[in-house]
């Protein structure tokens, strides 16, 4: 049995060496706001609990590792605690913070703890801590933190969601010199900005493409696509079988099904599959199939994308599924050696707009893909590789009373209240 002292003094000594490989990889964007808590902090600003819940993948502990060696140039008051080891060693959240606090005796401590959800009382520990206005606490975890998230957390902790990657971080992190203009430049018709979008996409465009197979992870993104693509998939079932688990107490057998519901969600066919049809593919129950999708929406894996109408509509019509990072879609895909770039277009237009406002979907034959509603006006959001025409958005603008309709596919038009862009300078906004 290892002694908690020892196992602190040891795990201190170690983490320079432990975070090493982190000091050369480049930093996501994200890093620079929490740098900048830590340095308030520091500072003299009132400590704060920083929650940073996000899809399995997205590079949570490599963020926390870049912010031990920030905040450990300023301060030794600094520690990063691991809920999945400590469970591992039988100790919970709440001892190792403790027996930090008495061994080490910091002044202003900095503690990064990762992957919180596998300590059955993290939120209340955090809560306490919090509370006792002793430390900054940045500690991420998994997308579904929030269903085991006590009120009073909810209401005393800052929340930032670590997101897939967008391809102007990717291509950040691959070492281009490239920044985002922002999507308000796509909802504002800013013709300027559109322009350097456009610039930029044209310089990266065959790059796009690998970003929509591999690039939406950080974990890839050193990895030739072979190996690439089976370390996506081993992340898919470790979401699965470890996850999902965290929603509900499935068993083994529906944890199998929900493997094979995500493979029908992925293929180019997934969407037209309603509950039902889903239900008896499978050969479990329809209310099974509705808690799986539940799950998976929980953990960050789909979004879920509701039909755009009343609640008597939006309860006949299942709702569309889109994977978060287009990388996931794209290894289960790369199984059948079938990876087609439409539907991860799709899935990362839904990742950009599903932070914008309300979206929706319109159903029926000849839909819109995507019907957002952002800062009380509506945008009509038509997807597609070779789309060249506004002949569907402005049908669809008629129908849902749209005020704006843009086409995301390989012309460059800009009019009164129409918008056509090509879908390599979309992915370049942001």
């Amino acid at each position: 049995m290892v002694e908690l002292t020892d196992y602190l003094l040891k795990l201190s000594a170690e983490l320079p060496s432990r975070f090493d490989y982190a000091r050369r990889l480049r930093k996501r964007f994200l890093f620079e706001r929490l740098a900048g808590l830590v340095d308030d902090y520091l500072g003299g600003e009132s400590p704060k609990t920083v929650l940073l819940p996000g899809l399995r993948g997205t590079g949570k502990t490599t963020l926390l590792g870049q912010l031990y060696f920030h905040a450990l140039s300023k301060t030794a008051d600094v520690i990063y605690i691991s809920a999945d080891e400590a469970r591992l060693l039988g100790f919970s959240l709440h001892e190792v913070i403790e027996r930090y606090f008495d061994v080490f005796r910091p002044k202003r401590p900095v503690l990064l703890l990762d992957e919180v959800q596998y300590d059955p009382d993290w939120d209340l520990t955090l809560k306490v801590l919090h509370d006792r206005r002793k430390a900054l606490v940045i500690a991420t975890g998994s997308s579904a933190l929030k269903l085991k998230e006590s009120p009073d957390l909810a209401r005393r902790a800052v929340h930032v969601e670590v997101k897939p990657l967008s391809f102007i971080e990717y291509l950040h992190l691959t070492g281009e010199d490239v920044g985002p203009v922002g999507l308000d430049t796509l909802f504002e018709f800013d013709v300027d900005r559109l322009e350097r979008a456009l610039s930029t996409g044209s310089r990266f465009a065959k790059t796009a493409e690998d970003y929509l197979t591999l690039g939406s992870l950080p974990l890839t993104l050193e990895l030739e696509e072979r190996t690439a693509y089976e370390s996506l998939f081993s992340l898919v079932e470790r979401i699965v079988y470890r996850d999902l688990p965290e929603f509900r107490n499935f068993d083994s057998s529906t944890l199998d099904s929900a493997l094979r519901l995500l493979t029908i969600i992925a293929s180019p066919k997934g969407e037209r599959f309603s509950y039902e049809r889903l239900s008896k593919t499978l050969g479990i129950s329809k209310s099974t199939v509705m808690e799986l999708v539940r799950a998976f929406v929980a953990s960050g894996l789909l979004i879920e994308i509701s039909p755009v109408g009343g609640l008597s509509k939006k309860i006949r019509r299942s709702s569309k599924l889109k994977f978060s990072a287009p990388s996931l879609r794209a290894s289960l895909l790369s199984k059948f050696e079938v990876v087609e770039l439409a539907p991860l277009l799709e899935d990362a237009v839904a990742l950009y707009l599903s932070g914008e406002g309300i979206l929706e979907y319109e159903p029926g034959k000849g839909g819109a893909d995507f019907v957002l509603t952002r800062r009380g006006k509506r945008y009509v959001v038509e997807v597609g590789l070779g789309k060249a025409s506004y002949t569907q958005v402005r049908r669809s603008m008629e129908r849902t009373g749209a005020d704006f309709g843009i086409v995301i596919g390989r012309e460059f038009d800009v009019r009164e209240n129409l918008l056509m862009i090509p879908w390599w300078a979309f992915l370049s906004l942001v």
